[in-house]
């Protein structure tokens, strides 16, 4: 009996580190946002994640054409890059991080529509009203100034443009979707539909 109280009492011990530390390193984050550092790929791609962020279904509800050029800005290891790219024309990878970048070449080698930019999401090294469609999957809350970053991507969108941001409760940074919402409008975006839910959620918007 006292074995079983004992065990049951590390257990709630262990519950209660995990959530207190959960709760620091959103506080943290939320004053100083940062990408995740490198070499947390493990992270990024455990079996558990995929089973809710499988870059199939990913690649399907960002509803890419296979006219548009994509963007997606925090392309990471390359987890949802070669599904994305798969769905379209041509994709650019974009990453602040060229080891990441470096991560993604190896998953799309077998592609020939991949473009890679290391560059701030902040200055995006591409033309104005360049791309149809721009992905960030996990990422803006990420951005230590997203509203700028939204508006770098209204720059390079088209005319009629989408954007997607999709979110997730898992992640340290994570954002409501009427935070993400009021990003966007401030941005000067054009809400058009949400998917999901409050664990994992999906917001279009259209550059008007």
């Amino acid at each position: 009996m006292l074995l079983a109280y004992t065990k049951l009492m590390f257990l709630v011990w262990l519950i209660a580190l995990l959530i207190s530390f959960q709760i620091l390193i959103r506080v943290w984050l939320k004053i100083f946002p940062q990408p995740i550092p490198y070499g947390w790929s493990w992270l990024l791609e455990n079996p558990w994640r995929q089973s809710y962020r499988n870059p199939i279904s990913i690649a399907k509800r960002c509803e890419i054409q296979t006219s548009d050029v994509v963007l997606e800005i925090g392309c990471g290891s390359g987890l949802f890059t070669p599904y994305l790219a798969a769905a379209a024309q041509k994709l650019i990878a974009q990453d602040l991080d060229s080891r990441y970048v470096s991560e993604t070449k190896v998953k799309t080698s077998g592609l020939s529509n991949v473009e890679f930019l290391v560059s701030d999401a902040l200055k995006l090294e591409l033309s104005d009203s360049s791309v149809d469609v721009i992905v960030l999957i996990s990422v803006l809350p990420e951005i230590p100034k997203p509203v700028l970053a939204l508006q770098e991507c209204v720059r390079v969108l088209k005319l009629g443009g989408r954007l997607v941001i999709s979110q997730e409760l898992f992640e340290p940074e994570y954002v409501t979707s009427s935070t993400t919402d009021a990003w966007a409008l401030e941005a000067g975006l054009k809400p058009v539909k949400k998917t999901g839910n409050a664990w994992v959620y999906f917001n279009h918007y259209q550059k008007a």
